[in-house]
């Protein structure tokens, strides 16, 4: 039985991290969804390794109720929130974002390091029923709520099913991803309930298993857009060809509506009016990333977002001084969002060809 639970840990290990490389070597431009899955799952190699040379060493590793472990596995749970998460909403997660998402694992980290230092005995127990019997003990009720945190990140992904706004997949994909999710959290529980060796062994071929489902889903059945018959074809295309125009009439669609949420965003809030506005912050706003922005900015004519955020800038110029609410330029530029009389200058030079005063000559100001 020992000689397969090492055996096991192993191929899991290598298992994970064939998939991690796998993700990663196939990760695509402009998306962070396979990244952050491969990392993920990465977690999870590095995760094995301590376990399996524990064993091969002849020690006895952790029990699974142990505060270490626990900690381990709610650090898992949680990461594995994130995935959905940038797959539903393209660079909503930034690195504040992140904190917050851990802030509740990172209190309970504090509070298990200040209690080790403060000579806190955390007695070894092999399953929950075990510890029932000391409840009233702070190392056995911190252990516990490790436990119930289990459950809860699951409720995020409930929450992102109902987010319907920039979907990048369909709801099928998430059931299924849910599913899987739940799976492995219950197959987790079942091992912190009862000791037996066999179901530890079965636990890591469940959390494998996966962990594979959810890799294959996104290499292979997670479609930006959904499959349609078209019912006037009458020549049938080959699977690959199908495959091509999906992803660029997904793609062709993700511009569209990405440039009419940035159309909408920047006249809503007259954005470019803000001097400290970057691509980096505008992405964030609209739940997409840095390079998709770009491409759409690029796609609409401007050659980069400099260039767009000025020509909205001397349109906007341009306005306030032909409405007469400045009779000061320079004013005006500083209004409109530059931080310089002279970039406003050249900008101004650059989309009309002159300088204001020749521009509005003949005018009051």
């Amino acid at each position: 039985m020992e000689h397969l639970y090492i055996s096991t840990i192993f191929a899991g290990a290598l298992v994970c991290l064939l998939s991690s490389i796998l993700l990663f070597a196939r990760r695509k431009s402009g998306e962070r969804s396979r990244v952050i899955l491969a990392i993920i799952v990465f977690f999870s190699v590095l995760n094995y390794i301590p376990r399996f040379i524990a064993l091969t060493n002849g020690y006895e590793p952790e029990f699974a109720v142990s505060a270490k472990p626990l900690l381990i596995a709610n650090f898992m749970v949680i990461s594995y929130i994130m995935y959905p998460i940038e797959v539903i909403l393209p660079g909503w997660l930034n690195f504040s974002r992140i904190v917050k998402l851990y802030a509740f694992w990172l209190i309970l980290l504090f509070v298990y390091i200040y209690t080790i230092y403060a000579g806190v005995q955390y007695t070894p127990y092999s399953s929950i029923p075990e510890m029932f019997a000391q409840a009233e003990k702070f190392e056995v009720w911190f252990r516990l709520l490790l436990c119930l945190f289990l459950l809860t990140p699951g409720l995020f992904v409930i929450f992102i099913y109902y987010v319907k706004h920039h979907n990048n997949t369909d709801s099928v994909w998430l059931k299924k991803y849910a599913t899987a999710f739940y799976i492995n959290i219950i197959a987790f529980v079942l091992v912190l309930i009862f000791k037996e060796p066999l179901l530890h062994i079965l636990y890591y071929y469940v959390s494998v298993g996966c962990s594979l489902y959810i890799v294959y889903m996104e290499l292979f059945d997670r479609l930006l857009v959904k499959k349609v018959k078209n019912k006037q074809t009458d020549v049938e295309a080959s699977q690959e060809e199908i495959s091509s125009v999906l992803e660029t009439a997904s793609l062709e669609s993700q511009k569209s509506e990405l440039t009419k949420r940035l159309d909408a965003y920047m006249h809503k809030n007259s954005a470019w009016r803000d001097p400290n506005l970057s691509l980096t912050r505008l992405a964030s706003d609209l739940y997409t990333n840095r390079t998709t922005l770009a491409q759409a900015m690029h796609d609409s004519g401007y050659e980069n977002y400099i260039n767009y955020i000025n020509k909205l800038r001397i349109d906007d110029f341009l306005r306030h001084i032909e409405s007469g609410q400045s009779s000061n330029y320079q004013e005006a530029f500083f209004f409109v969002g530059f931080r310089s009389r002279s970039t406003a200058l050249r900008n101004f030079k650059k989309y009309t060809g002159t300088i204001p005063s020749d521009y509005f000559k003949g005018d009051s100001c």
